[in-house]
């Protein structure tokens, strides 16, 4: 049996000394252990909390994040304009038949608009009648290159919060019948609604369109029936886009909300 010795000093934080090698080897082992395992608890407890302030400082940024957002825009009182054409379109028509064209469109446009957007309250569509007018005023000895600025000005003088403006790109009748064509209808524009505070476009869209044979696009079968297997003129297709321009915009008025 071994001579086994214990000296326990408890004031100066010391353990037992062994005088027994295989007790001292135990007691090696042992700290040995203890001090891993204290690193472990160490290593852990930094991870943790470097996670946990990750975690803080970035509920605090998305909070920063959200108070910053800006708000929706607000289309409010809107005043239509005019459709203005592209200068390409402009050398393939006659004055007559520009100002013609450009008067159709509109007030297909505003028609639309005034169907889809009928009952909501977060916009009001000012009488066409008085931004045309405006507009007349104070387009007149203008380049078209100032559309959108003369555009913003009608509606600052009638109050409004926003114009919408359109541009025309295309705009081809078919050659033919409404049985037989050798050159379908081709409409093409587009639309923006600009603040007349500082300018910013709040929403655009465009309508392009060729119409084809039903055999070159069997996904179109809809819209061969509506249109009930003719060859449509161009004003025709003119106004399903402007009705198809005036639900996307009354989708963004829903969404804005």
């Amino acid at each position: 049996m071994y001579y086994q010795q214990y000296n326990v000093f408890f004031k100066s934080q010391q353990i037992a000394a062994f005088s027994n090698p295989i007790f001292q080897y135990i007691y090696r082992q042992m700290k040995i252990l203890s001090l891993y395992r204290l690193i472990t608890i160490l290593t852990l407890s930094l991870v943790l909390v470097d996670i946990s302030t990750q975690i803080t400082q970035a509920f605090e940024n998305n909070s920063v994040e959200i108070a910053q957002a800006p708000a929706k825009d607000a289309v409010g009182k809107m005043a239509l304009i005019p459709f203005n054409s592209k200068n390409s379109l402009s050398s393939e028509q006659s004055d007559d038949s520009l100002n013609q064209i450009e008067r159709f469109l509109t007030i297909s446009l505003y028609d639309a608009l005034i169907s889809e957007t009928s009952g909501m309250p977060d916009v009001e569509i000012l009488p066409f009648k008085k931004s045309d007018i405006e507009y007349s005023k104070l387009r007149s000895g203008k380049p078209k290159i100032y559309y959108k600025d003369i555009a913003i000005d009608v509606g600052r003088v009638l109050g409004a919060d926003t114009v919408m403006v359109g541009v025309i790109s295309e705009y081809s009748d078919r050659g033919g019948s409404q049985w037989a064509t050798d050159s379908p209808s081709t409409v093409t524009f587009s639309v923006e609604v600009l603040s007349t505070k500082d300018g910013r476009t709040i929403w655009e869209s465009s309508f392009t369109e060729t119409q084809q044979p039903l055999f070159d696009n069997l996904f179109e079968i809809k819209k061969f029936v509506k249109r009930k297997g003719k060859w449509i003129t161009a004003d025709e297709l003119a106004k399903e886009g402007a009705r198809k321009i005036a639900r996307k915009f009354s989708t963004f008025l829903l969404e804005n909300r």
